[in-house]
C-alpha cells in the first residue's frame, strides 16, 4: 500500500510539473508576442533627440535661453491616442490630465509672463472655435495640436486667423491631416515651429490616418 501510495505520489508531482513547464512556456511566448508588439508601436516623446533629453514632467525637457519659452506639441495618433502640449517643461493639455478632445487642442499663452490664459479643445459638437480666436491678444502664443480630424473646425475666416498667426501650411489641412503648430499674435510673423502630414491612403502609417506629428523647441518671450 506504500508503494502504491509513493508510486501514486511521484505520478501526481510529475503531471505538476510537466503541466508548469506548459504554462510558463505559453506565458513566455505572450510576454515575447507582447514585446515584439510594442516595438512596433512609437516609444518615444521626444523629438529631436540630439537636442531633448528625456524628463518626468514632460518629455522632452528643453532648457532655453531666458527671453524664450521652452515648448513641446505632439498631434493626436489617429482617434485612439490623444495629443500633449507642453509649456516650461510642464504639460498644459494632454491625456493624463484628461483635458484633450478630438479637433484641434488649443493653448494661449500670456507672452510676457508665460501664464496660461486658455487651454481648450474645439470640434464640430463644441463650437465656438471662431469667438474664441478672435478674443486672442497681442503678445499673446498660441500651441495647436490636432487629434482626429482638425479640418471639420476649419472655415475660410477660420483658417486666415491661423495665418496671420503666422500659420503657413493652415490652408493646406484637409480631412484628417495630422497639424502642429506654435504662433503668435505681434511675436512672430512667419512661425517656423509647425509641421503637416497629409492624410493619404497610400502612404498613411494607420489606416484612415497618417503618422503623428511633433514640434518643439524655444518659443521667443514677448518682452
Amino acid at each position: 500500500m506504500r508503494v502504491r501510495g509513493f508510486s501514486s505520489l511521484i505520478v501526481v508531482i510529475t503531471l505538476l510539473l510537466i503541466w508548469g513547464f506548459f504554462v510558463n512556456k505559453k506565458f513566455f511566448q505572450e510576454d515575447r508576442k507582447y514585446e515584439v508588439h510594442k516595438k512596433e508601436i512609437p516609444r518615444s516623446d521626444c523629438a529631436l533627440p540630439a537636442l531633448f533629453e528625456s524628463h518626468l514632467g514632460c518629455c522632452p525637457h528643453k532648457i532655453c535661453p531666458a527671453d524664450h519659452y521652452p515648448f513641446f506639441i505632439r498631434s493626436g495618433l489617429a482617434n485612439m491616442v490623444g495629443p500633449k502640449i507642453c509649456l516650461n517643461n510642464t504639460i498644459i493639455m494632454g491625456g493624463l490630465i484628461n483635458n484633450i478632445g478630438w479637433g484641434l487642442n488649443i493653448v494661449v499663452v500670456k507672452g510676457r509672463t508665460g501664464e496660461i490664459l486658455e487651454r481648450r479643445y474645439f470640434n464640430v459638437f463644441s463650437g465656438g472655435l471662431l469667438e474664441f480666436l478672435k478674443l486672442i491678444q497681442t503678445g499673446s502664443i498660441v500651441l495647436v495640436a490636432s487629434y482626429d480630424d482638425p479640418a471639420v473646425v476649419l472655415t475660410d475666416e477660420i483658417r486666415e486667423i491661423f495665418a496671420r498667426l503666422g500659420s503657413t501650411m493652415i490652408r493646406s489641412v484637409k480631412k484628417r491631416d495630422t497639424w502642429v503648430f506654435a504662433g503668435s499674435v505681434g511675436i512672430l510673423k512667419k512661425s517656423q515651429f509647425e509641421k503637416l502630414t497629409a492624410n493619404d491612403e497610400k502612404s498613411n502609417v494607420y489606416g484612415d490616418w497618417p503618422e503623428m506629428e511633433e514640434v518643439g523647441g524655444c518659443f521667443p518671450r514677448k518682452i
